[in-house]
């Protein structure tokens, strides 16, 4: 009896053991690591207007490599934990971390009698909770950091389809929904896991088979309901972001040749040293032969299943007309995750493997650099806002040239700004509404007349009134336009 309830209560004590890892990796120094700009403050600036307005956007995160925009289903995720934790710096990270664990202990729930599956997702969140990438965009939250957990989600409901199958009984409605919604979010929250979905519709296409209609069209369903807002947006302008995106010209995608890719997907999803990482393969690959060697009956076993999605989806990524950036890996790198775990409860030598890629991404130089200081802090960009505002109460415009990123649009500036009481406008759509601009100069330096970026044409001729100072890498400059 002792070893039933000790049986029953093992992946549950293991699962509190990750959790509490999975929170020390994200939020261990959280204060002094997070570096607030670019897109988590245009995120909040999202939230301020829509807090302020009224108005929920139909529009979400624009799509750098796309001229269309992601599904505002994205900012609908996060605006309750905005206005619950009453607009702290920090929401969203803890909006990421309580979808992560959601998933996790809700699916470690529902896989309760299924125990390797349930062994799996351990194995699984174990990993996610380690990884580099992982971690890194768990920390800085955009709308890539949630397709993880989406794809996790889609692969667990697809293998209990393709059991019933195998069982030759009907395809559970809700588990078909829960996959089709899976699917649909991940591509909601960022394109760049199309080529896994679609890796997805190809393997149910020929598992399916007749019953792959009915499943394709509660796809196309979920997929509306998902980009519903967008829908609304494209009606109301006539088509605007469909047209952009079959007709204007695409951005050019660097390093998208074959090689480049191969070398980009080897970095960013093992991280190990070249000689690590050859052993690591020459294992992996003799294990598996072994495996395959063994066990030829098992065709549509979960090890077999993921597999066939993993090299489907890196193959269809490499076809794909787009470069391979660390964002953009996260299906590929859960798929990778599964495969690891499934083969892992096959085989326990597997566990040497799981063991090298846990010595690396757990080593304490690696694991120092997630709580490395910021190079302005949260408290720091917070308090130069507000002694700034303080003084200055005359309406303006704000750009940044910083030493840290190549934009000047200030989205976390437009959002700091207005919170601490100054008055703002828009330099791109209320050009003639300010006579001042203040330039946030981050890590860099500002040459009157000289420094020259579109948000300073627009504003027009200047005058530099003043510097005000917040620290020794952090100013703000104020312009004041010269009249005709």
């Amino acid at each position: 009896m002792t070893k039933i309830r000790f049986k029953t209560i093992f992946p549950y004590l293991i699962a509190f053991l990750l959790v509490l890892l999975f929170l020390f990796l994200r939020f261990y120094k959280i204060r002094e690591s997070l570096f607030f700009s670019n897109d988590i403050g245009r995120d909040f600036l999202v939230f301020w207007r829509w807090q302020t307005s009224g108005k929920p956007p139909l529009l979400g995160p624009q799509n750098s490599a796309l001229p269309f925009n992601q599904s505002a289903i994205y900012f609908y995720l996060l605006y309750p934990f905005y206005l619950i934790f009453a607009g702290s710096a920090y929401a969203t990270i803890i909006a990421n971390a309580i979808f992560y664990l959601s998933v996790f202990l809700l699916g470690l729930y529902l896989l309760r009698n299924k125990r390797e599956w349930q062994y799996s997702l351990l194995i699984v969140f174990f990993l996610l909770t380690i990884h580099p990438q992982y971690i890194i965009q768990t920390r800085y939250i955009w709308n890539p950091s949630f397709v993880g957990p989406a794809i996790l989600v889609a692969f667990y409901a697809f293998l209990a389809l393709v059991k019933n199958i195998q069982e030759r009984s009907k395809l559970d409605k809700a588990t078909t929904w829960l996959l089709c919604f899976a699917l649909a979010l991940a591509i909601a929250f960022s394109y760049s896991a199309f080529t896994t979905v679609l890796a997805f519709l190809i393997v149910a296409l020929f598992i399916f088979k007749k019953k792959f209609i009915p499943f394709l069209l509660k796809f196309i369903t979920a997929n509306l309901v998902v980009n519903l807002p967008t829908l609304v947006f494209e009606l109301r302008h006539n088509f605007v972001l469909t047209k952009m995106l079959l007709y204007r010209e695409k951005l050019p995608q660097p390093q998208s040749n074959l090689l480049d890719k191969i070398a980009n997907l080897r970095s960013y999803l093992f991280n190990l040293p070249d000689s690590y990482l050859y052993l690591f393969l020459a294992i992996f690959l003799i294990l598996l032969f072994q495996y395959f060697r063994n066990n030829k009956e098992k065709t549509f076993s979960a090890l077999n299943l993921s597999l066939i999605l993993l090299i489907l989806s890196i193959i269809l990524t490499f076809i794909a007309p787009f470069a391979i950036q660390a964002h953009y890996i996260f299906g590929i790198l859960t798929l990778f995750f599964i495969v690891l775990s499934f083969f892992c409860l096959e085989n326990h030598l597997v566990l040497v493997l799981l063991l090298m890629l846990s010595m690396f991404w757990l080593n304490p130089q690696q694991v120092q650099k997630y709580f490395t200081q910021a190079p302005s802090t949260v408290d720091q960009v917070q308090a130069c806002a507000k002694d700034f505002c303080q003084e200055h109460t005359q309406t303006m415009f704000v750009a940044i040239q910083s030493g840290l990123h190549p934009y000047h649009n200030a989205t976390e500036w437009q959002y700091l700004l207005p919170k601490f009481g100054c008055s703002l406008k828009d330099l791109v759509t209320e050009s003639n509404e300010a006579e001042y601009l203040a330039m946030i100069v981050e890590y860099s330096q500002y040459e009157h007349n000289k420094t020259a970026f579109n948000e300073l044409t627009i504003f027009g001729p200047s005058e530099e009134l003043e510097t005000f100072t917040c620290h020794d890498n952090l100013e703000i400059k104020v312009l004041k336009k010269i009249k005709d």
